[in-house]
């Protein structure tokens, strides 16, 4: 089933009262077509007359649902990996803001979006996994390392986990499942709930790149977005 909203952020209808979850909602919902056509541009300076972007979460028709775990594949119709995505990752994977299919040549595939209103949203607690399912995630993320080149020692479990389970999740489509995947990190100038002006944003994510080892490291398939917010409630 698609994550249950937390009642404190959402109202009945699923839809956000703030954030970056409200703005991605708003995008998504009542201005995808700007979304999409940022998103197109900043994969190829060139992009193609007939590129689309379906996007099938977070949807206002569905309570603004999002997906993780096998059924995020399935709404990527991509449900033929459910397994090999049990055998890559454990349950209660990401659960992603926002997903696309993207059509049109030469760029055929999905789009995953993490999207964030404010610096400190990017860090966590870290992955509280245990056992088994510790030993599984720790030996994706050393996969991903390995295809990025980034050092052994960067602590991938800690406060950047998001960051890093995302991009375990690239790999898993491009490398495992051979599937033409972006990965596109969205972050929102502005947002009244806590505003972060790009001066900000640029400042942080520099820092960012540092802490997850990624400095001068340039991700395939990756994407940052800066936009401004669709909705100021």
């Amino acid at each position: 089933m698609p994550r249950r909203q937390d009642q404190d952020r959402v109202d009945r209808f699923g839809r956000a009262y703030k954030g970056s979850q409200r703005q991605i909602q708003t995008y998504v919902n009542l201005r995808p077509i700007e979304l999409s056509q940022r998103i197109v541009e900043i994969l190829t300076p060139s992009p193609p007359s007939d590129a689309h972007l379906d996007w099938v979460s977070p949807l206002a028709t569905k309570g603004y649902a999002e997906y993780r775990d096998s059924e995020f594949l399935e709404v990527l119709q991509l449900g033929k990996y459910t397994d090999a995505l049990s055998e890559f990752w454990p349950t209660q994977g990401p659960c992603w803001d926002a997903l696309a299919t993207l059509s049109g040549d030469p760029f055929k595939g999905v789009i995953l979006v993490e999207a964030k209103s404010y610096l400190n949203e990017i860090y966590s607690e870290g992955t509280k996994a245990e056992g088994s399912s510790l030993r599984q995630i720790e030996k994706a993320l050393a996969e991903t390392k390995a295809w990025l080149a980034v050092p052994e020692f960067a602590d991938w479990k800690g406060p950047l986990y998001q960051s890093a389970n995302r991009l375990a999740h690239l790999y898993f489509l491009r490398q495992v499942a051979g599937v033409p995947a972006w990965l596109v990190n969205l972050y929102f100038l502005n947002d009244p709930y806590k505003p972060t002006t790009l001066k900000e944003w640029r400042i942080g994510l520099r820092r960012v790149k540092h802490e997850i080892g990624m400095n001068g490291i340039l991700v395939p398939f990756f994407v940052e977005l800066f936009l401004k917010v669709a909705d100021s409630y």
